[in-house]
């Protein structure tokens, strides 16, 4: 499975990474619960099991990278509300619904607003560890463009306002006199600014300041997040 999830161009998961991973269950039915700890734990899963939505949200950490196995219909609070609740707050733990025949309509519709995918009770064995496997490695992924997102912007808050104004322009390859007389300053101060950009973004020149804000632009833009400079 794993080779055939590399091959088809999406993240591979290792072993350190499904043993570093949970798979959140939650469901009303104890047989349920109990047959899919035991299934998965065969396969080397860590597995935390919730009779519901209501347990899930009070005791899960939301931090530890895997997913989520959600029913589709509970007393109290739905899969899909639950799911619902989980967009609300931000919480981008990949979710895969489990549904009976009756509610494939309603998982459908949660895959459409985000969730990974859904299986019809009782999910095919095989299925359902493939299915793990990619959602997983899938959130591992997310989890490394948002942190190297955030290692490029921290990098980049380092800049004055005056130097990221700079910064881009020289990106841009733009000459010192030209951005001299745009930004209104004299052209020793734009040495200054660029000496500076260079220094605190730990680069040596013009073609790399360009290369660090295009990679900057394109992890924002790989998160679905706007553009904080141009």
């Amino acid at each position: 499975m794993t080779s055939d999830h590399a091959r088809a161009g999406r993240p591979a998961l290792s072993d350190r990474r499904k043993a570093q991973s949970v798979v959140r269950i939650v469901d009303d039915d104890e047989s349920i619960l109990t047959a899919l700890t035991v299934f998965l734990s065969f396969d080397d899963w860590r597995v935390r099991t919730y009779a519901g939505a209501a347990a899930f949200l009070a005791s899960d950490d939301f931090e530890t990278p895997g997913c989520i196995i959600l029913d589709v219909r509970m007393p109290g609070m739905s899969g899909l509300e639950l799911f619902e609740e989980l967009l609300r707050r931000g919480i981008e733990l990949p979710v895969v619904f489990l549904s009976a025949h009756g509610d494939i309509e309603m998982a459908v519709e949660a895959v459409r607003r985000g969730a990974k995918t859904f299986l019809v009770k009782p999910p095919k064995p095989e299925k359902l560890l493939e299915v793990l496997e990619s959602v997983t490695a899938d959130d591992w992924e997310r989890r490394r463009k948002e942190a190297y997102a955030a290692s490029l912007a921290e990098e980049w808050k380092k800049l004055t306002p005056a130097e990221a104004q700079v910064a881009v322009m020289v990106g841009k390859g733009l000459s010192n006199a030209f951005i001299a007389e745009a930004v209104g300053v004299a052209e020793r101060t734009v040495r200054a600014h660029r000496a500076s950009i260079y220094e605190k973004l730990d680069i040596e020149n013009a073609v790399e300041l360009a290369d660090f804000i295009h990679e900057l632009h394109d992890a924002e833009a790989a998160l679905g997040r706007p553009k904080a400079r141009s």
